[in-house]
């Protein structure tokens, strides 16, 4: 019996894992600069879900634990998907199909249709300005 589907997985996640997560750029997140109040980064956190943005990562992915803490605790309101197949409830065959090679990869489905797609970690007003999703700075 043919296993081509074992065989695709495989060499997916051996392509995650060569590739592996996209590295942070060294600059720091408007609210871990303290730049946006956590009440906006739950707002953003909202819009990002009802405008169908996905974060697939793997949870050894160091740029994915960066992403999840510019976040915060408003990153529960977010859809994630792992994609590590060592994970707990890791999500391999839809990484497969959406063609996840490196992570995080954010991903806009509109109907199960994709419509667009960032790859690495995002700052919140690149996050914010591609969704058209409001991030008001901190009032002072």
């Amino acid at each position: 019996m043919n296993n081509h589907r074992g065989t695709v997985v495989v060499f997916s996640f051996s392509v995650l894992l060569l590739f592996g997560c996209t590295e942070q750029r060294g600059t720091q997140d408007a609210v871990e600069s303290g730049e946006v109040a956590e009440e906006n980064v739950a707002a953003l956190a909202a819009c990002l879900r009802e405008n169908g943005w996905v974060m697939y990562s793997s949870f050894t992915c160091s740029a994915c634990r960066a992403q999840r803490k510019a976040f915060g605790d408003s990153f529960a309101l977010l859809t994630e998907v792992e994609c590590n197949p060592h994970a707990p409830d890791a999500q391999v065959d839809r990484c497969v199909e959406k063609k996840i090679l490196k992570t995080p990869t954010w991903i806009q489905e509109k109907g199960g249709i994709e419509s667009d797609r960032l790859t690495g970690h995002q700052k919140l007003g690149v996050l914010a300005d591609k969704a058209q999703c409001a991030l008001p700075a901190e009032v002072e």
